[in-house]
């Protein structure tokens, strides 16, 4: 009968769970902010599809840390893992573009009010940007998935090294016993020889 049962490691667990749950309310929060003039326009994660990319992945190594909890397989720390990859790497491209993103978007929905293209748009908007009458920042929440990206991919990590220090499942395997030799004669014994017949001569 063989043993595989793994040993439950809280720790991996807790720790994707809660790099998932700060993917999952990062999306929530602030990504960008554009301020000019006095006034400040705010931009939040779920305002665009990137937001809802970081809710599900962070809902993915939440139930994946949940799993780790119950001791399942290795599988499941490799999910967490690609979550958090998922989830932090895009928060950390959108931190470096987030400028030009958040300006084409502007571009795009200020052109038709000014009845001009989203080319002539987004051009006005980068010389406002130059001369400091506009500016963009980033919000805090994309630091906070960057953050709850790395802890969730720190969680599946640590499972998978707890998983590979585990101890080789131990076997055991019903004895076995060979069957007796068969007996052997003597060699220096002989059968008795037959008793001599009386043939009735003289």
């Amino acid at each position: 009968m063989s043993q595989t049962n793994r040993r439950v490691t809280p720790t991996a667990g807790i720790v994707a769970i809660v790099g998932g749950a700060l993917l999952a309310a990062a999306s929530f929060l602030p990504w960008a902010e554009v301020s000019g003039s006095g006034e400040s326009v705010t931009a939040k994660g779920l305002d665009g599809s990137d937001g809802y990319i970081t809710l599900a992945a962070g809902l993915v190594a939440v139930v994946t840390g949940l799993l780790m909890l119950r001791g399942t397989r290795r599988a499941v720390a490799v999910v967490a893992v690609l979550a958090g990859l998922a989830g932090g790497g895009l928060a950390l491209f959108d931190a470096l573009t987030a400028k030009d993103s958040v300006l084409d978007a502007a571009a795009e929905e200020l052109a038709p009010s000014f009845d001009a293209s989203a080319d002539q748009v987004r051009a006005a908007l980068d010389q406002a940007v130059d001369s400091g009458q506009l500016g963009v920042s980033i919000g805090f929440g994309l630091y906070v998935a960057m953050v709850g990206g790395l802890v969730a991919v720190a969680g599946g990590v640590l499972d998978l090294r707890d998983s590979a220090a585990e101890p080789t499942p131990v076997t055991s395997a019903a004895p076995t016993t060979s069957p007796p030799a068969p007996a052997t004669p003597d060699a220096a014994e002989s059968p008795d020889p037959p008793p001599p017949q009386d043939t009735g001569g003289p």
